[in-house]
């Protein structure tokens, strides 16, 4: 995602000397940057996309350090295809053809340390990596949709105040083999479609309109 800004003739919009412009082009720049990376976090967050996902928007005015009458802003995201995709909206299927595999509320953790998943890119949580870290062999049912996985009801569900964290213990308990019922830990599903939530490109658009009043609000300071 890229995004310009038409940014006027300064010279022609304030006169002064060069250091002055530059001084006022720059911090101006620096406002529209601070301006727009908190209403792409907030629009996250109105999105219902959580305070982790907003916090991954990130900004950068150049020069560094210094001042200059070409002064530009860039803004990205830390989490840039998870952006995209409740940007436009995308349907999300498997590389494999198989299943993709949701946790529950009952699997305990959504993702797991990425210092226990052994390399790979992606640190959400998988039915491997949930058998592994519980101890606790899951079972496959299938329906019209996919299937779920379940575990035996003896697993003793993670209390609220845990189920951020991003390891657990291994939480396989004893108990009678007869009368067993179970607990869906992951939904199989063939697809997932993800509806479009955010507007990156209008709430961009605001603020390069916003650009020329932010340079000249500097220049009156």
């Amino acid at each position: 995602m890229k995004f310009s800004a038409q940014v006027p003739d300064v010279r022609a919009l304030l006169s002064g000397t060069e250091v002055q412009v530059a001084k006022s082009v720059t911090a101006g720049m620096r406002d529209v940057t601070e301006g727009l990376k908190q209403d792409l976090r907030d629009d996250v967050v109105a999105a219902g996309l959580g305070k982790r996902l907003s916090n991954t928007w990130r900004g950068l005015t150049f020069p560094k350090t210094g001042d200059s009458t070409e002064a530009s802003a860039y803004l990205y995201s830390n989490a840039a295809k998870l952006i995209d995709a409740f940007d436009r909206g995308v349907t999300i299927t498997t590389k494999t053809g198989k299943y993709l595999a949701i946790p529950t509320p009952d699997a305990g953790v959504r993702q797991i340390s990425k210092r226990r998943t052994k390399g790979s890119t992606n640190n959400g949580l998988t039915p491997a990596a949930w058998e592994r870290e519980t101890g606790v062999k899951l079972r496959f049912v299938p329906s019209k949709s996919g299937g779920v996985l379940v575990a035996d009801a003896f697993y003793r569900r993670q209390a609220a105040r845990y189920q951020g964290r991003k390891s657990f213990r291994a939480i396989q308990e004893a108990g009678p083999t007869s009368g067993r019922k179970f607990v869906v830990i992951f939904v199989l599903v063939r697809q997932a479609k993800l509806r479009k939530r955010l507007d990156v490109e209008a709430t961009a658009k605001q603020w390069a309109e916003r650009v020329p009043s932010a340079i000249a609000a500097k220049w009156t300071l």
